[in-house]
């Protein structure tokens, strides 16, 4: 199954939140360590580093997506997205998180997880 960067960049930062429950956020060498560690798509892509610092960022001017997976907390610090959170008005309709139906099986519980107890 062919994933997009953005979604494993997602469900990297998901499983770093689930994993470290009293962590409010991680620095971007956690996030992109725990991608490469998890090791989804087969090798760490030179675009997973570009999502982790810009392109999922939702409150950073979008260059070019409009994702709204990560938020920046301080600088070099990220963490999920929720609901409420300000971001870039130009990421207005940015995706929150995966499609379902667009990632491995293992990692949908992380979409039930996040929309029932981490957004919340």
């Amino acid at each position: 199954m062919y994933i997009r960067v953005a979604d494993e960049v997602w469900i990297g930062t998901a499983l770093l939140h689930r994993e470290n429950p009293e962590k409010s956020d991680f620095s971007t060498n956690e996030i992109v360590d725990r991608i490469f560690k998890e090791n989804i798509y087969g090798s760490l892509r030179p675009g997973v580093i570009i999502h982790v610092n810009q392109q999922c960022i939702a409150n950073r001017r979008p260059n070019p997506g409009n994702y709204k997976m990560l938020y920046e907390t301080t600088r070099g610090r990220r963490r999920l997205f929720k609901p409420g959170d300000s971001y870039h008005p130009y990421r207005e309709g940015g995706k929150i998180h995966p499609d379902p139906e667009k990632i491995p099986d293992n990692y949908k519980i992380l979409i039930n997880w996040y929309e029932k107890k981490y957004s919340r």
